[in-house]
């Protein structure tokens, strides 16, 4: 009410100032309300519209300056993402060039190596006078040092660019372990030091994985161990940790009487170019890599390693490792010891341990004495009482009975009074020429596991039943043993093609020569070669494309057969070994090529037949293998469970097996992925029941290659297990006839 009447005052006054009066007095007043009102609304829009034109001009200013920030930041962004590509182009080209290099460091240390120690290897078995034998050890020790050192320092390389790859394969522990003893022996010998392997029963001694690079650990640890250790012993020791169904966990552990290492010296002793202190390299020489390049290799295997030492008190180095199980793997059973005899002469108990240690584990049971008149006072008691008394083979060790050496021989004659055994000399480093019969057997007092047990078979020892570790096969012989072995040896470079001449001289081969693959392959046309050996570098026309051009050859010919090529280079990057077998070359030899390497290859390629045919080759163009081509334990299994009805097994796969090569064959030629996958999968299958685990590792990778489509070359890969069912049909029929 007050409201009203204060706005109707208001309008009154309004009116009186305005001069209306009367009847119009109402709606003039309105009208002036209107106009007043209409006036304010418009001033009220203007002040808007200025105060949005501002806030709008505010805003693209603020907008503008947001644009450009975010452009700079773009700018930014591009100029980061240009520098990072750099970056990585140039980080890729690094690797490359390093991987690249290290390859031709490869060759060219290599190349140079391989005119030094095949020919060291040569010299040592001419006749030479004692001060120029020992002349020529210290050479050869050189030479090895140097090359160990160049491995290391490659190794680390490839470890470093993430171009070392491991293998797998099947091996038996104790014959790697020993080797490994065995090729430190004569170091440790010249220090006094004894080496001990000790193995845990549990341990399965059949295993798969990479036995090269087991080996250089085994090697460096031990080395390591001669090395820091100046009396007592080193002993190797593995044991089982745990199993699962696929693989065995195992410690290997190496401990020495040594020096010992001090706390603030063990945490960095791992690492590269490291030794416990400056004067350690001026003392006892080495790279320091050794030991990165043990923890990068066991790393690289899914394991772990390290020490344990206390100065003065010597040091234990570890390592744990997982290695898988091989087919028809089982734990191991005590053998029994019902085997031949064996009688060991000698006063060495370095020794008497290794072989009363060793020649049980094959089933033998061992007697050991000291002297002459011991041992023939011991045949002659046996022989007296018959079998199962009498002894098989008497090992004599030289250095023990020099005097009487050749005495032993002439009473052992009088088999009536001592009986049928069977004499072997060992023969040590210093033994001096004596005068044994033309017939006598010697062997070196370290002879490798395999050497010696090869010299007890054919001496006629009889093996325990349940001997895990059988006698290796007895070769078949090749039809023509009169004939030279013919070979084609293509290489460019001088000292290596003298120094393989002169290898192949000392093996007995006839040699034909070729600078280069284009002359190999007019020579090849020419024919009549049992094998190649060709160098991969050369001009013209280098290993590789000669090695394809000549398949190519064979292929368009339909050659009943195909010459064995093996690569004989100083290229031993990862990757090469299968560069050389994409290309068609059925081995691989890396520089420097030792005596005994050439001699095992000529030996696996003389004579075998590489053809893809509907049937294969007869057994006697075969030579055998080494027995490790078999796994001896799949057989023993099945013979607990079956009894003879193994040998059924074994016959129905010989059949069997060459029908699945000729499905492979057609698949090949037909380029049949399907055919070659379902073909390669029961070869594999029937290969690893039978113990062919290397065969049907190959049957196992051309189905895989089928069926993932990555199978380039297919013939190839028929071909090679053409060449290993041509070894594995040779051991098997050769237990065969025994069975």
């Amino acid at each position: 009410m007050a409201l009203g009447a204060a706005a109707g005052a208001t309008l009154s006054l309004l009116a009186a100032q305005l001069g209306v009066q009367g009847p119009w007095q109402g709606t003039g007043l309105v009208l002036a309300f209107l106009a007043l009102f209409g006036s304010t609304a418009m001033a009220f829009a203007e002040h808007r519209r200025e105060r949005q034109l501002n806030d709008q001009t505010d805003l693209n200013r603020r907008g503008a300056a947001e644009i450009s920030a975010l452009q700079l930041e773009i700018d930014r962004h591009t100029l980061l993402e240009d520098e990072l590509t750099k970056a990585k182009q140039a980080a890729e080209s690094a690797v490359m060039a390093k991987g690249e290099f290290l390859a031709t460091m490869s060759h060219e240390i290599r190349t140079p190596l391989n005119g030094i120690v095949p020919m060291l290897d040569l010299l040592s078995h001419s006749r030479l006078a004692p001060d120029q034998h020992e002349l020529l050890r210290t050479a050869t020790a050189s030479a090895q040092q140097l090359l160990r050192i160049v491995d290391d320092i490659l190794d680390y390389s490839k470890l470093e660019a993430d171009r070392l790859d491991l293998e797998t394969t099947g091996f038996n522990l104790r014959e790697l372990m020993q080797s490994v003893l065995t090729l430190m022996e004569r170091t440790a010998e010249a220090k006094g030091l004894r080496l001990v392997l000790n193995i845990d029963p549990s341990v399965r001694l059949p295993v798969r994985g990479d036995p090269v690079r087991l080996r250089q650990i085994l090697s460096n640890l031990i080395s390591n161990a001669v090395k820091f250790t100046e009396r007592g012993s080193i002993t190797l020791h593995v044991k089982r940790l745990r199993e699962t169904a696929a693989q065995h966990q195992l410690r290997f552990e190496v401990q020495d009487t040594g020096i010992g290492i001090e706390p603030a010296a063990q945490e960095k002793l791992f690492r590269a170019f490291t030794q416990a202190d400056a004067s350690t390299t001026r003392l006892y020489g080495g790279t320091g890599l050794g030991l990165a390049i043990c923890r990068r290799i066991v790393t690289l295997m899914g394991g772990r390693i390290g020490l344990e030492s206390e100065v003065g008190h010597g040091s234990t180095f570890w390592f744990e490792i997982p290695l898988l199980k091989v087919q028809g793997d089982m734990p191991s059973q005590p053998e029994e010891l019902h085997g031949g005899r064996v009688l060991l002469i000698t006063t060495d108990q370095r020794v008497r341990m290794r072989l009363t240690l060793l020649l049980p584990n094959w089933g033998l049971r061992v007697t050991a004495v000291e002297n002459t008149h011991d041992a023939l006072e011991r045949l002659r008691q046996a022989s007296s009482q018959g079998e199962p008394w009498s002894y098989s083979v008497v090992l004599a060790d030289l250095g023990s009975i020099r005097s009487t050496a050749v005495s032993l021989s002439r009473n052992m004659e009088r088999k009536n009074q001592y009986g049928d055994a069977r004499l072997v000399y060992l023969r040590g480093d210093d033994a001096t020429s004596l005068d044994l019969p033309v017939s006598a057997i010697v062997i070196p007092r370290n002879a490798e596991d395999a050497d010696l047990r090869s010299v007890l078979s054919a001496s006629g020892v009889s093996w325990a039943r349940h001997d895990q570790h059988p006698a290796p096969a007895v070769k078949v012989p090749a039809p023509d043993p009169e004939r030279k072995a013919r070979i084609l040896l293509v290489e460019d470079n001088p000292v290596n093609l003298m120094v393989a001449q002169r290898l192949l001289q000392v093996l007995g081969a006839e040699c034909d020569t070729a600078g280069n693959g284009q002359v190999a392959l007019e020579k090849l046309e020419i024919g009549g070669f049992d094998m190649v050996l060709m160098d991969c570098q050369m001009p013209v026309l280098d290993g590789y494309s000669a090695t394809r051009r000549w398949r190519e050859l064979e292929q368009q010919r339909n050659a009943d057969h195909r010459v064995p090529i093996v690569a004989m280079t100083a290229n031993a990057m990862a990757g090469d070994r299968q560069k050389c077998l994409d290309a068609g070359m059925d081995d691989y030899l890396a520089k420097p090529v030792t005596r005994n390497d050439l001699e095992r290859c000529i030996e696996r390629w003389r004579g075998v037949s590489l053809a893809v045919p509907a049937t294969l080759p007869p057994i006697e163009q075969i030579s055998a293998r080494s027995p490790s081509v078999i796994n001896a334990s799949v057989l023993d299994e099945l013979r607990e469970v079956l009894g003879g009805e193994v040998d059924k097994i074994v016959a129905v796969y010989l059949e069997d097996a060459p029908r699945l090569i000729a499905q492979l064959e057609r698949a090949a030629v037909g380029n049949d992925p399907i055919a070659l996958r379902v073909a390669a999968h029961t070869l594999k299958s029937s290969s690893a029941n039978v113990g062919a685990t290397t065969l049907s590792d190959a049957a196992r990778d051309l189905e895989h290659g089928a069926r993932d489509g990555t199978l380039s070359q297919p013939a190839t890969a028929v071909a090679r297990i053409v060449g290993e069912f041509a070894q594995v049909r040779a051991a098997l029929q050769s237990q065969l006839d025994k069975a």
